[in-house]
C-alpha cells in the first residue's frame, strides 16, 4: 500500500465518503508535469519579453538611423559648401598673390591659371548695353526738370489756359535752383515777368520770374539743383512768390506733371 495514496471527499449534503486511491506514480508525474509546465511557461514569457525588447529597440534603431541619415545629408551638404568656399579662398589667395609679384610673366601665369569664370561674349555685350542705358537714363534725368524750383514753397496759383505756369509762394530772397541742367539763354527783365531767368535743356526751356536777383547770368552752364536766382516781387505781381513755366517744342505745358 505504500504506492499508493488514499484520497477521501465527504461532500457536504451526504454522509457518503467517496475514496480515491491513486498511485505514486502518478502523483509524481502530475507534479513533473506541473514543473515542466512552470518552467515552459517561463521560457515563454522570457522569450516574450525578450522579443519585445528586440522590437522596441528595432523601432529605436530605425528612428536613429533615420536621424543620422539627415544629419548626414546634412553634413554632406555642409561639406561641399566648403569644398566650394575653399576653392574659392585658394583663388583669391592665389590672385591676391599676383600683388606680390614683380615677375610679369609670372602674374599672367597666376591670373590665367586662377581664372575665375568664363564670361561669354554676350553676357559681356548685355553687360555693356545695360551699362550704356543706364549712363544714358542719367543723362536725360539730369536734363529733365522733374524737382521743385523752390524747397518748401507752396503753390498759390495752379497751372492753366489763363495761366500757363505755376506760382510757388515763398518768402523774398528764398533761393531758386534749376530743375534741371542746362544753358542759361536768358537773365535780365522781361515786360510784367519782371527779372527772369531761362534755361534751355536741349528741347525743354524753363522760366523763372518775379526773381529779386540773379545767381547766373546768360551763357552760363547750370547743374540740376543748383541756385540760379532768389525769389522776388519784381514784375506785375501782387507778391512775393515764383513764377515757374515749362515749355516743350515751343509750347507751355503744365509744370505739376513733371514733379
Amino acid at each position: 500500500m505504500k504506492n499508493l495514496y488514499t484520497i477521501q471527499i465527504i461532500p457536504e449534503d451526504s454522509t457518503k465518503v467517496r475514496i480515491y486511491r491513486i498511485k505514486r506514480i502518478w502523483i509524481k508525474l502530475f507534479g513533473w508535469l506541473i514543473c515542466i509546465m512552470a518552467i515552459l511557461l517561463s521560457i515563454f514569457i522570457w522569450k516574450f519579453t525578450e522579443i519585445n525588447i528586440r522590437l522596441i529597440n528595432s523601432w529605436k534603431f530605425k528612428s536613429d538611423n533615420e536621424w543620422l541619415m539627415v544629419r548626414h545629408a546634412e553634413y554632406e551638404a555642409a561639406f561641399s559648401d566648403l569644398d566650394s568656399i575653399y576653392a574659392i579662398e585658394t583663388q583669391v589667395q592665389n590672385i591676391l598673390e599676383t600683388y606680390f609679384e614683380n615677375d610679369s610673366n609670372k602674374v599672367r601665369s597666376i591670373l590665367d591659371k586662377n581664372r575665375l569664370a568664363h564670361i561669354s561674349s554676350k553676357k559681356v555685350q548685355l553687360d555693356t548695353d545695360f551699362e550704356a542705358e543706364i549712363n544714358l537714363n542719367k543723362q536725360n534725368l539730369d536734363v529733365f526738370p522733374n524737382m521743385l524750383p523752390v524747397m518748401g514753397g507752396i503753390i498759390s496759383q495752379h497751372y492753366s489756359e489763363k495761366h500757363k505756369a505755376v506760382d510757388f509762394a515763398a518768402a523774398i530772397n528764398e533761393p531758386v535752383h534749376a530743375t534741371a541742367s542746362g544753358k542759361i539763354i536768358f537773365a535780365g527783365t522781361k515786360g510784367d515777368l519782371g527779372l527772369v531767368v531761362e534755361i534751355d535743356h536741349g528741347g525743354i526751356i524753363t522760366r523763372y520770374a518775379h526773381l529779386a536777383s540773379f545767381a547766373t547770368k546768360k551763357g552760363a552752364h547750370t547743374r540740376k539743383g543748383e541756385i540760379i536766382g532768389f525769389v522776388g516781387n519784381t514784375g506785375n505781381s501782387n507778391g512775393a512768390h515764383l513764377h515757374y513755366e515749362i515749355i516743350y517744342n515751343g509750347n507751355n505745358v503744365n509744370p505739376e506733371n513733371y514733379f
